[in-house]
């Protein structure tokens, strides 16, 4: 048998803590719906519709209405919100299409049209495509790709992360592969694959000038990948791409490439040269780092920095 004195205890400690549920007040604009939705409501038509929403309503003047929020309506927490919950009210079916009177010549766009093409040569290339999100974490950017730390400050970092695996903004693709790799190692080889995405880098002044930039990175895993094929590989998207007389290569030292293994793609003019890339052969350390059990080559290549040189 429960104790009686238990259940008051625990009726009272539930009153006392129940929450308290209040009509919240947020003014209304109507020529800010007006604008929203592209119609000619006056104010007594718009608190007709907000009482089909669920919503009470008070009129301020012919422009402005005070609108009495439902507690249980958390989703509201703008003049946007309440002109969508108008529109719904009205009824879709009963918005008007209408053409924009703006004159154009549509046509694809160029940079869209040199990745698609980069896309067909890739498939030509005998390797797969991939998507990837663009938020990662230090973990996978930095340490396990074996970058040393005074790197791992240049990035972008979301506020009031929900998880640490994705609470920093990517600077470049190929963790994002080596990952892919990772949950695939269970599958055949040779594995080719690339991805085609953004990523955010230039944050290494103290201004904190991030920007955006699209990127191509690809990697082949398999017994007898080495860096003879990856380089192959970059010149036949290069040459199919630029003019072979501006490319220029040169040796490069970075944390995740094996030492002498690795070079850099250079895009020569006559002010200056631009480096838009790297290649070579994936570190033991790196690939151990990602549980990987055969040999890996790599490339990636700024497609921004790219196609303002060609």
């Amino acid at each position: 048998m429960l104790n009686f004195t238990f259940i008051v205890k625990f009726y009272f400690e539930m009153k006392s803590t129940s929450q308290i549920m209040q009509t919240k007040a947020m003014e209304l604009s109507v020529s800010y719906v007006n604008k929203i939705l592209g119609m000619k409501f006056d104010v007594n038509e718009i608190q007709n519709l907000l009482i089909k929403a669920g919503m009470e309503s008070k009129i301020i003047n012919k422009n402005r209405l005070n609108v009495f929020i439902p507690p249980y309506r958390t989703d509201i927490l703008h003049e946007m919100d309440i002109a969508e919950d108008i529109a719904i009210a009205y009824g879709y079916e009963n918005f008007i299409p209408e053409i924009p009177k703006i004159w154009t010549s549509g046509q694809e766009d160029k940079f869209q049209k040199f990745c698609n093409k980069l896309r067909n040569l890739m498939l030509g290339l005998n390797f797969q495509e991939s998507m990837s999100l663009i938020l990662t974490n230090r973990e996978n950017l930095f340490k396990r790709m074996n970058i040393k730390s005074e790197y791992t400050g240049d990035v972008v970092e979301t506020e009031n992360a929900l998880s640490t695996e994705h609470d920093v903004v990517r600077n470049y693709l190929l963790p994002s592969l080596m990952s892919f790799l990772e949950t695939n190692k269970t599958k055949g080889y040779p594995q080719r694959i690339f991805e085609i995405g953004y990523a955010v880098e230039g944050a290494s002044n103290e201004n904190k000038n991030f920007h955006e930039v699209s990127k191509i990175s690809g990697v082949i895993a398999g017994t007898k990948t080495n860096f003879s094929e990856i380089k192959a590989v970059v010149e036949g998207i290069l040459f199919g791409l630029t003019d072979s007389d501006n490319v220029k290569i040169s040796e490069v030292n970075k944390g995740f490439f094996i030492e002498g293994r690795a070079a850099k793609i250079l895009i020569t003019d006559t002010e200056a040269d631009t480096d838009v890339g790297f290649f070579g052969e994936i570190s033991p350390v790196v690939i151990e780092n990602f549980g990987i059990e055969v040999p890996v080559t790599a490339f990636e290549i700024n497609l921004t920095d790219l196609y303002s040189n060609i």
